[in-house]
C-alpha cells in the first residue's frame, strides 16, 4: 500500500458528519441566542421567546401537513426529473395555500389565540411577530425537506445555519434596545427571505412543464402517505409543547420559561442523533427501492447499541452537572429551573432513541407506526399531567408538567423500540447488554463525577476539559470490553 494511501468517508458518513458539525453549531447558537435574550430581557423575555419557539412547535406540524417526512421520501424515490417536479410542486402549493389562510385566520382573532396559546391577551402584542416566525420557519422547512430528498447535504446543513443560527444572532448582537415581538418579527422576516433565496435553487422544477394527470397522481400519492404522520407530528408537538402552553395557566412567565428552556435543551441534546434521521430516511427509503432489506437489518444493531450507550453518559452526567450548566450559561438569577431540567434530563435516553429510529420505521413501513407510537405516548402525558394538576397535587404545577413529559416520553422510547423489534426481531438480549453495560459503567463514573464536582465546576474550562477526559474514558472502557459498535467505527473509514 502507498504511503501517500488516503482515508476517505464513505458517502453516508460525510453527510452525517456534515450534519453533525451544522447541528453542533445550531446548539452552539442556541446557547448563545438564550444567554443574549436573558441578558437583554430578563428571566419574562425568554419565558416569551420560549413560549412563542413552543406555540410554533404545537402548529408548525397542522401547515406542513406531513410532508417533513413525505417530500424528502418520495423525492429520494423518484425515478426521473418529471416525477421529482411532480411531487415538488403538490407539496410546494399545499403547504404555500395553508401558510396563506393560516395566517389570515390567527391575525383576524389575535385575541382569542393569545388567550388559548399564550395565556393572556396581554400577550396579543405578539400575535403578528409569531404569525411571521410561523410562516418563515415552515418555508424553511419546505425548503430544507426538497434538499434533504436529494440528498444535497451541503445545501440543507447551510439553510439550517443561516436561518437557525445567523439570522437570530445578527439580530440580537445589532439590534439593541427592541422588544420581543420587533425582535421575533425580525427574524420571521429574515427567515422568509432567505428561505425564498434557497427555493431558487429548484425553481425549474416548480415552474416547468408537468402533466396534469402526473401532478394529480403525485399529490395523491403524497398526501396519502403524508397525511396519516399529520397527527404524528402533531403528538410530538403536543409532547414537547403543551406543557409550556399548559403552565401559562398555571405558573408565572418566568416558570413557563424554565420548562420551555429545559424542553428546549432536549431537543438541542438530540444534535447528536439528529443527523442520523435526516440522512436515513432518504437513504433508507433509497435502499428499499432496490430491494436491500438486508444492509438495513446488518446495521440496525449497531445503531441500537450506539445510541443506547452514548445516551446514559449524557443523560448522566447533564443531571449531575445542571447546577453548573445554568450557571455558566443563563446564570444564578435561573437557578430555580434546576430541578425542572433534571427531571426533563430524565428523558433524554428515551427521546435520542426515538429520533436515531423513527426514520427507519418511516422509511420501511408505510404504516404510520411512529403516529400511532406518539399518540399513546400523549396520552400518557395527558394523563400523568391530568392526574397531578387536578387529583394527587403532591407537587407545583410545573414539577408536575416536567413528570409527565418524562413519562410520555420514556412511553414513546419503549414503544419504538418494541416497534423496530417487530420488524427486525433479533438479538433482544444483546440490546438488553447493551444498556446494562452502559448503566454499570455510568454508574461509577457518575459516582466520580460527584465526588470531584466541587472542584471541576468551579471553573468552565475546568469542566470541559473533565467531560472531555470522562468521554474518553468510558469510549475506551467500551473498547476494551469489545462492545460491537465502536469497533466498527474505524470501517467508516475507506483507504483509497
Amino acid at each position: 500500500m502507498s504511503k501517500l494511501a488516503k482515508f476517505k468517508l464513505r458517502p453516508i458518513f460525510k453527510g452525517i458528519s456534515l450534519t453533525f458539525t451544522t447541528e453542533a453549531i445550531v446548539l452552539i447558537a442556541f446557547f448563545v441566542i438564550y444567554r443574549l435574550i436573558g441578558e437583554n430581557f430578563g428571566p419574562e423575555g425568554v419565558g416569551e421567546y420560549s413560549l412563542i419557539k413552543k406555540v410554533i412547535g404545537f402548529l408548525q406540524p397542522l401547515l406542513l401537513l406531513g410532508l417533513g417526512i413525505g417530500l424528502p421520501r418520495y423525492i429520494a424515490m423518484s425515478q426521473d426529473k418529471g416525477e421529482r417536479s411532480s411531487y415538488t410542486k403538490s407539496g410546494v402549493l399545499v403547504v404555500a395555500i395553508l401558510i396563506f389562510i393560516f395566517l389570515i385566520f390567527i391575525n383576524l382573532f389575535k385575541g382569542q389565540f393569545a388567550k388559548i396559546f399564550f395565556g393572556t391577551i396581554t400577550y396579543t402584542n405578539l400575535v403578528f411577530p409569531f404569525s411571521l416566525f410561523l410562516a418563515g420557519l415552515t418555508l424553511h422547512a419546505l425548503v430544507y425537506s426538497y434538499f434533504r430528498g436529494r440528498l444535497f447535504v451541503k445545501r440543507f446543513n447551510f439553510l439550517q445555519i443561516i436561518n437557525l443560527s445567523a439570522v437570530p444572532l445578527i439580530i440580537l448582537i445589532f439590534f439593541k434596545n427592541i422588544t420581543i415581538g420587533r425582535m421575533v418579527t425580525l427574524i420571521g422576516i429574515t427567515t422568509i427571505i432567505i428561505s425564498f433565496l434557497f427555493s431558487l435553487f429548484f425553481i425549474k422544477e416548480l415552474f416547468g412543464p408537468t402533466e396534469k394527470w402526473q401532478f394529480k397522481n403525485s399529490l395523491k400519492e403524497l398526501l396519502k402517505y403524508s397525511l396519516p404522520r399529520v397527527p404524528g407530528d402533531f403528538a410530538l408537538a403536543g409532547l414537547l409543547s403543551l406543557g409550556p402552553i399548559f403552565a401559562t395557566h398555571f405558573a408565572s412567565i418566568q416558570e413557563v420559561g424554565y420548562l420551555s428552556v429545559s424542553q428546549s435543551l432536549l431537543r438541542t441534546v438530540g444534535v447528536a442523533i439528529t443527523p442520523l434521521g435526516l440522512v436515513l430516511l432518504p437513504k433508507v427509503s433509497g435502499l428499499i427501492v432496490n430491494e436491500k432489506q438486508e444492509t438495513i437489518r446488518e446495521n440496525l444493531n449497531f445503531l441500537i447499541g450506539a445510541v443506547l450507550q452514548c445516551s446514559v453518559f449524557v443523560c448522566v452526567q447533564l443531571i449531575i452537572f445542571t447546577d453548573a450548566m445554568i450557571k455558566y450559561w443563563l446564570g444564578p438569577e435561573f437557578f430555580s429551573a434546576i430541578p425542572i431540567m433534571r427531571i426533563v434530563f430524565l428523558s433524554i435516553i428515551f427521546y435520542t432513541f426515538y429520533l436515531a429510529l423513527r426514520s427507519i420505521l418511516d422509511a420501511v413501513k408505510v404504516k404510520p407506526l411512529n403516529t400511532i407510537n406518539l399518540f399513546i405516548s400523549l396520552g400518557i402525558f395527558l394523563f400523568i399531567a391530568g392526574i397531578l394538576l387536578f387529583s394527587v397535587k403532591l407537587f407545583s404545577p410545573i414539577i408536575s408538567l416536567s413528570i409527565a413529559l418524562t413519562s410520555g416520553m420514556g412511553c414513546l422510547g419503549i414503544l419504538t423500540y418494541l416497534s423496530i423489534r417487530k420488524i427486525y426481531p433479533k438479538e433482544m438480549k444483546k440490546d438488553l447488554n447493551y444498556l446494562w453495560t452502559a448503566l454499570v459503567i455510568n454508574i461509577l463514573l457518575g459516582a466520580v463525577a460527584v465526588l470531584i464536582k466541587s472542584f471541576v465546576a468551579s471553573k468552565l474550562y475546568y469542566l470541559i476539559v473533565f467531560e472531555i477526559m470522562l468521554g474518553t474514558v468510558y469510549l475506551l472502557s467500551l473498547w476494551l470490553l469489545k462492545i460491537d459498535w465502536i469497533r466498527e467505527v474505524p470501517k467508516i473509514i475507506k483507504v483509497k
